[in-house]
Formats: C-alpha cells, structure tokens, sequence
C-alpha cells in the first residue's frame, strides 16, 4: 500500500482511476514487470526541469524494478504536434532529430538508469508502414474522437486551419503504446489526449490496455506558462550551478510551493517543515533552500553552497567593484569603431532576448556602465578594456 501511494504521489490524473492498482495485481498474476512507456519528441536538445517531474516517476517504477522503455519519436518530431499550442509546431529535419535526441539521452542520465532502460526509436517501425497500413491504423478514429482533443477544438471552432498531418500525429503516437506493448504511459497534463488514443488503439488491436498517468505541468520562471524552452523561461538539467542558483532565486513568490512539490527530491517531512517556515519567514530564505536542493540533485553538495555564496557576493552584496564580471574581448563584438550604441551593444552580449528588451531594461535603468546607470539607448559607450557592463540583475561582462 505504501509503495502504491508514492507511485501516486503528485499525479494530476489516472486513467482509469484505479488502473494502477489493477495493473500491479496483473503483472502479479502474470509474473512480469510492468512496462512503463515515456514518449518524447527531440524538439530541442535541452532537458529541463520540467521534463524531470515526468522523469523522477520514470525513476520511481525503475527502482521497483519494472522495464522502463524511452521512446525517442524520431518518426513523429518530423511531423510536428502542437502539444497545446494552437499554431502548428515546425517539423524537424532528421539531422535534428538525431542531434537532440542523442542529447536528449545523455542527460537522462541525470535522473534515471540508463543502462537498464530500454530505448527505442518509432522510425524503426513507423517507416517501414505501408500506406494501406497507415490507412487500416487511421480507420480505428473518427474525426468526431479528434475534435475531442482540446486544441484541435479551439482551432476549429476559430477557423483556424488544422492540417491533416497533426491529425494524424495523436494516431502514430498511440501506435507506438500497441508496438511496444505498453502497460502504463506516463506523460504531462497536456499529453493526456495522445496517451489515451494509445488506450483506444490497444483494445482495437485486442491487446490490454495502457493506463495512462499524468503528472502536473510544471510553470516557467515568469510563473505563467508552462516551462518551455520556447518560452526562455526554463532551468536545464545541464544549467551551470551559479546559473541554477540565480534562476530559482528569481521566480515569484507564488511559484514556491510548486517547485517545492514538483522540482525538490526533499521527504515529505522535510516539506511540511518548510511549508510552515514559509508561513513565518522570509521567501527568500525558503528559495535558496529549493535552489540548492536542485543543484544537489543536478551537481553535487559542494556546488550548492559555492552558488549560495556567488549568489550572495553577486546579487545581495551592493559592492559593484567585488562582482563575478564574464570577459568579453573586445575584437568578438565585430564592430569596426571604438564606439558603439549601448543598444546595439547589450542586444551583442545579451543575445537571448531581443532588442526591444534590452531598449526597455535600458530605459527602466537596469543597464549599468562601470556602475553608472545610463537610460538612454543610443548613448555612445566607448569600447575599451575593463569597462564593466551590468545588464538587468544577473548579467555581468567586462571588456579585455
């Protein structure tokens, strides 16, 4: 019973609400392990936390000793699913496809047993499929089960277009449940439509069907979409620990139970006591326990409380001069003069947000010169060694 609660910890939804009771007493019967199936598409070559909540319940079922099998979707990422989006994703080429998901695998590592996971890729059969197999797998849907899904709801309601190759993509994902005979998909909340058409096509195959267990999405830095990479609002399994640090440090406040619950490996004891020092202390305090547990879990011991310290030196200690500065040469900044638009230099060293970004930190007097606010965009700033450049609260550069 106990095992079966913490199987269950966190889960949003159970399909059916009893299927895991049920499945554990079969595979019993049986004298198996369960197969647990966890699908994903290479779309980027980055693991985040928010693929980890999905993966420490991976995990769970690992150590119970059940087959866990990854399943790379390199058949389906170069179809593209809007996975909640109501736009249609940009297919990927196989070149990008192997890239990510060659990354994809190395850092699963990070949270799962690689070499006794079992990992397949739906190319090997979904390739090799005739086009009057295609046709028999489709006939087992009806538009009218399709619509069902939420997005492709919305679209049609707003005449938005829907080509027929999403429609086919929630099909291919749920023949790969009847290929590798899956007895459990484990997904996020937005999955939950393309994990149940595995359901469906699993009894049309007369085969017993998966039970599907949907974990919660975890929200981004901003603390209102989702965490994505497409959003730029993620932490990476890979992030560096000063990084990992600033970034937990930076999400609101109402965000903190959250990634308590979904990113943090503390015992459920230790999450009460922290729930009730929340009540009392500063947030802040509780954050900094939340970041360093994540890099624990990502790093090591040693390189929490170094990031604590930098975190503190950087961002709490008011000394400009005592501050981490990352050296910028001059000559990588490709400009011909020795002047240069503050503009037009922050968009060169801060390249993951865009120019009207960087013009509203700059106007908002988040933009320092050797400690020295300037609020206007096209100021020339001189290109010469040893000039300190601050950029928003965690972005330190100096020219050499």
């Amino acid at each position: 019973m106990e095992t079966i609660q913490k199987l269950k910890e966190n889960v949003e939804i159970f399909l059916p609400e009893n299927g895991l009771e049920e499945k554990l007493k079969q595979v019993e019967k049986e004298n198996r392990k369960l197969i647990i199936k966890l699908g994903f598409d290479p779309t980027a070559p980055d693991l985040h936390l928010g693929h980890a909540v999905v993966l420490k319940k991976l995990k769970q079922f690992q150590d119970l000793g059940h087959q866990i099998v990854i399943l790379v979707g390199s058949f389906t990422a170069q179809i593209g699913d809007l996975t909640g989006k109501n736009k249609s994703r940009k297919p990927l080429t196989s070149e990008e496809v192997k890239h990510n998901a060659e990354t994809y695998i190395a850092q699963l590592s990070k949270i799962i047993d690689i070499e006794k996971a079992q990992i397949v890729f739906n190319s090997e059969w979904l390739d090799q499929l005739s086009f009057s197999e295609v046709i028999q797998i489709m006939s087992n849907v009806t538009v009218a089960q399709l619509m069902h899904r939420n997005d492709f709801n919305k679209r049609f309601t707003e005449n938005t277009p829907i080509a027929m190759h999403e429609l086919v993509y929630p099909i291919l994902q749920g023949f790969d449940s009847v290929k590798i005979n899956a007895d459990i998909e484990i997904g996020g909340t937005d999955q939950l439509f393309n994990c149940t058409m595995g359901r469906q096509l699993q009894e049309s195959f007369k085969m017993p069907s998966q039970i599907v267990m949907c974990m919660p999405l975890l929200k981004g830095l901003d603390g209102k979409e989702k965490m994505s990479k497409s959003l730029h609002n993620t932490i990476g399994l890979i992030d560096e620990p000063n990084e990992m640090f600033g970034k937990t440090m930076s999400i609101p406040d109402n965000l903190i139970l959250e990634f308590l619950e979904l990113a943090t490996d503390f015992s459920f004891e230790e999450k009460q006591e922290i729930k009730k020092r929340l009540e009392v202390e500063n947030p802040m305090n509780i954050k900094k326990l939340i970041a360093k547990n994540i890099i624990i879990q990502y790093h090591d011991e040693n390189k929490a409380d170094e990031a604590e310290d930098f975190f503190a030196n950087q961002f709490q200690n008011k000394n400009f001069s005592t501050k981490s500065f990352i050296p910028i040469l001059i000559s990588s900044l490709s400009n011909e003069s020795e002047n240069i638009a503050l503009i037009e230099l922050c968009t060169l060293l801060k390249k993951d947000i865009t120019k009207s970004a960087n013009r509203r930190l700059i106007e908002s007097g988040a933009v320092q010169i050797n400690n020295l606010k300037i609020t206007h965009a096209y100021e020339l700033i001189q290109l010469k060694k040893e000039t300190k450049i601050k950029i928003g609260k965690r972005n330190f550069y100096e020219l050499k």
